[in-house]
């Protein structure tokens, strides 16, 4: 089977690459003669190799706020082609982008020893990649002349226009690839790819146009000067980026203590983060606010590793006096992590997740809009992932049987308006029908710790 699966990947690789590596060198070979008249060969070559080099010095950037594991590695040489064709033409911009992105690839493959023929497969979509945003740019010079870089806001608007173009390119061929190589649907591949697009290309744009100012005004010397500015952005990136590892090692950390109190907590506080933060973006939260829903999600059961083990295991009903005890954990949460300053914003939350709407929730007695909105997502998710059963066995009351999913949901539409917040519960069945829809009906077998929500 295995065998079978690398024989169609080979054939798709080859299917795809061999029309894109066609159309690639007929763009180079037609873009050859006007550089080689242009006399622009030295600085094409001096070009390629400050791009070469920056381009093996990415600049890392968070793609979210609090996403340190999933950045994005911003293309430097993205931006000095842009400004190049521009600048001298579109022959140069993809002469440029392909000398540029065929020697990153060498060196590349050669350091994580991968195959060479993606090499070419990548270098291949830069050159259509340029050759598109510089069809684009000769359209526009057509349609209004040579003046429509007369101007400091012409040539901006030119500038964004080209950089966008040539995302846009890179988007479709790239989701194409990873969609036959990954065997995945090309329609999630694009819609993903898309709504990064944005977080990907504005960065890029203040680069673009400090290069092609400085490349107008000095050449291939001015150039040079763009990668002072650029190194000391990257040493800023890493700083940011190792101070913010230092901050998920904190989260981490906390996690792991619940779980060596609690290990059956593991997977329930997963799906719970998970659920939250997805149910989060629906709900139009910032990113950074749904990061940090994760977090508090994370970390809502805090409050019971202080909390005596014969309650928490007891297999029958509670006292009215252990109840109290229970009731605790979140406020014992909230102290455990008031004194840590970068956590402050989750506090609250972990304080409130078992308010209620109607008031009757604990520690407080809170209703309505005095509970977060964060502290009710992370009520509802905790409601359902207990529900289904992903409490520990010896929490599985004898008096509480373990639900499906669907009466799971029946359940908070039951309790919306008086024990959950309606609109979470409404955004979070939808969630999960999106789920169930992606991922196929899920076949419970006792417990819920035996599946996992998006992946």
């Amino acid at each position: 089977m295995a065998a079978r699966q690398r024989k169609q990947l080979r054939r798709r690789y080859w299917l795809w690459s061999a029309p894109l590596s066609l159309i690639a060198l007929v763009i180079l070979i037609v873009a050859g003669s006007p550089i080689r008249q242009g006399g622009h060969l030295p600085l094409l070559l001096g070009l390629s190799a400050v791009a070469l080099l920056a381009e093996l010095l990415l600049i890392r950037y968070p793609l979210r706020h609090g996403y340190t594991d999933r950045g994005i590695w911003m293309s430097v040489s993205t931006p000095v082609v842009v400004a190049v064709i521009l600048l001298y033409g579109w022959q140069m911009g993809v002469w440029l982008d392909a000398a540029v992105t065929f020697g990153a690839g060498l060196l590349t493959a050669r350091l994580k020893q991968s195959h060479l023929r993606w090499v070419w497969l990548n270098t291949a979509q830069s050159v259509l990649c340029a050759g598109g945003a510089g069809g684009w740019q000769e359209l526009v010079k057509s349609g209004i002349g040579e003046t429509f870089l007369a101007s400091p806001l012409n040539a901006g608007m030119a500038l964004l226009g080209t950089l966008m173009v040539y995302s846009l390119i890179n988007i479709l061929l790239v989701s194409v690839t990873v969609a036959l190589a990954e065997g995945v649907r090309l329609s999630w591949v694009l819609r993903e790819s898309l709504l990064d697009l944005p977080r990907e290309t504005l960065p890029m744009f203040p680069l673009s146009l400090l290069l092609m100012a400085m490349l107008h005004l000095y050449g291939f010397v001015g150039s040079l000067t763009v990668l002072v500015p650029y190194l000391a952005l990257r040493q800023a990136f890493i700083l940011y980026t190792r101070q913010h590892e230092l901050y998920h090692q904190t989260i981490r950390s906390l996690g792991f203590l619940i779980q060596r109190a609690h290990p059956y907590t593991g997977g329930h506080l997963q799906r719970v983060a998970q659920w939250g933060r997805k149910v989060a973006e629906r709900l139009g939260l910032p990113p950074e606010r749904c990061e940090l829903v994760y977090e508090a999600a994370l970390l809502h059961d805090l409050g019971k590793t202080v909390l005596d083990e014969r309650i928490l295991n007891k297999p029958g009903r509670l006292t009215a006096r252990e109840w109290e005890q229970v009731q605790r954990h979140p406020q014992l949460g909230a102290e455990i992590l008031s004194d840590v300053p970068f956590l402050n914003p989750i506090v609250p939350w972990i304080a409130y997740h078992h308010e209620r709407p109607d008031g009757k929730g604990y520690p407080y007695g809170l209703k309505g809009d005095q509970i977060p909105l964060e502290a009710r997502i992370i009520a509802v998710v905790d409601a359902f992932d207990a529900m289904i059963g992903g409490e520990a066995p010896s929490q599985q009351r004898p008096y509480r049987r373990v639900l499906s999913i669907e009466e799971a949901l029946k359940e908070l539409r039951r309790g919306a308006g008086t024990q959950f917040d309606p609109q979470v519960v409404t955004v979070f069945e939808q969630v999960v029908q999106e789920w169930q829809s992606i991922f196929g009906q899920v076949k419970q077998v006792g417990r819920a710790g035996q599946w996992t929500p998006f992946g």
